[in-house]
């Protein structure tokens, strides 16, 4: 089998189920890439590691029991940290907001936890959603190609960790370019939707509020569909 780190959605999942691979080998996979190499590339503001591993392992007990969720169950993914997530630091890298804890989870992150993702971290950002990434609380994100540039603005840090291998996947959240540009310059595959296909109950507004839309950042077109899939849908 390929790098473990390397491996598609749709090749995690089959091997998932299969039982050559399980979510929980995955999980330490990434978080063994982040602890070697985050450092250099700073994609990831806040690193759930014994939380994504348990929830790893619910995933592996559910989907040896036969409780298959789709082809998000048990994949390892990062967010944006723009967004709320319960029980997790939500900082939109600004010291303003570094112990700010919520106790809900934005729409389209409850959708992906229905889906059965495993939530390693939130990644870094454009300070408040605003500009290249770069935040008061955690520096410069930089390009994975190459240190000494910049991963672009505002979603860099989930550009770049699914870059680095990371992590399987990760959200972004786009005004202009802010998916667009950091998955370009990153190497990888990013969409933003049509406003309104993916809920932003829960998103700091960042600027400008009215045209922001969360949307998918993968190495794939076809991680892209599933990714965006799981995540759109009528929100109440």
């Amino acid at each position: 089998m390929s790098d473990i780190t390397e491996l598609s959605i749709a090749e995690l999942s089959e091997a998932f189920r299969d039982k050559l691979l399980s979510p929980v080998a995955a999980t330490e996979a990434y978080l063994a890439r982040i602890s070697t190499h985050n450092d250099k590339v700073n994609a990831f503001v806040t690193i759930r590691g014994d939380e994504a591993l348990a929830e790893a392992k619910q995933a592996e007990a559910e989907i040896a029991g036969g409780a298959w969720r789709g082809p998000l169950h048990g994949i390892p993914i990062g967010h944006k940290d723009l967004y709320q997530t319960a029980g997790v630091r939500s900082t939109a890298g600004s010291r303003v907001l570094e112990n700010h804890v919520p106790d809900e989870d934005a729409t389209a992150v409850a959708r992906l936890k229905q889906a059965g993702a495993v939530y390693i971290g939130k990644t870094t950002l454009g300070e408040l959603g605003a500009g290249d990434t770069h935040g008061s609380l955690f520096g410069s994100t930089c390009n994975v190609y190459d240190l000494e540039r910049t991963a672009g603005g505002s979603s860099g840090g989930s550009g770049a960790s699914v870059s680095a291998n990371f992590a399987t996947a990760a959200v972004g959240q786009e005004g202009f370019a802010s998916i667009r540009r950091p998955s370009i310059w990153n190497g990888i595959c990013g969409a933003r939707p049509t406003a309104g296909l993916v809920s932003r109950g829960g998103v700091y507004a960042g600027w400008p509020s009215v045209i922001g839309s969360l949307g998918p950042m993968t190495r794939t077109v076809t991680d892209l569909a599933k990714l965006l899939d799981c995540m759109g849908g009528y929100d109440p």
